[in-house]
């Protein structure tokens, strides 16, 4: 055994690289995503706080159904491209569902608790996800959105079934709409 890399840091990057552009960012996950915070808010004042939070809870497991429905129509083939760096994301996005034991645990016992739970716990994957992609809009639309959703929680207690909810939608659409614009820079440097 060698302590040899059986790659180098610049054929891994590249690989990355490749598989974003392949992807196309996965654009229609966050499309999706955006739905479903748009659909959560539009309920936050029609639902009582018991329904709202298992509605959303339940309604997070149509986020990838809806975001593979979105593919075609967004040219962003995810699920056809393929990488061996894929599997991280894979494995984040299973991580992510250790923590339903927790958001039931909060649905059940502080149900108002429940949109911060989700909101964070639902971006936990998206560190891994940006490291598969190299995307720097993945990184930051984790980092930002744990900091608006933390301040607008606190901030605006009653507005959080309805206007964090929406603040999180804008977010997935800037992050959708970052991540194409940063697909089109990477496919020109791949290029060269």
């Amino acid at each position: 055994m060698t302590d040899t890399p059986l790659i180098t840091s610049e054929a891994l990057l590249a690989e990355r690289r490749r598989y974003f552009v392949a992807a196309r960012g996965g654009i229609s996950l966050p499309v999706a995503g955006a739905v479903y915070w748009i659909v959560l808010g539009m309920l936050g004042d029609r639902l009582p706080l018991a329904d709202w939070a298992l509605f959303a809870a339940a309604g997070s497991g149509m986020i990838f159904p809806l975001g593979l429905l979105l593919q075609k129509p967004l040219r962003a083939n995810f699920m056809k491209a393929k990488s061996p760096v894929g599997g991280a994301a894979i494995w984040a996005v299973m991580g992510i569902n250790f923590l339903w034991p927790m958001h039931f645990a909060v649905i059940g016992l502080q149900p108002e608790l429940t949109v911060l739970t989700l909101a964070i716990g639902m971006t936990i994957h998206w560190v891994v996800i940006g490291w598969s992609y190299a995307s720097k809009v993945c990184f930051a639309h984790a980092f930002a959105r744990m900091i608006v959703v933390t301040l607008m929680f606190y901030a605006m207690p009653d507005g959080r079934l309805t206007v964090l909810p929406f603040a999180i939608a804008i977010l997935y659409l800037l992050a959708a709409a970052g991540m194409a614009f940063e697909v089109s820079v990477v496919r020109r440097k791949l290029a060269q």
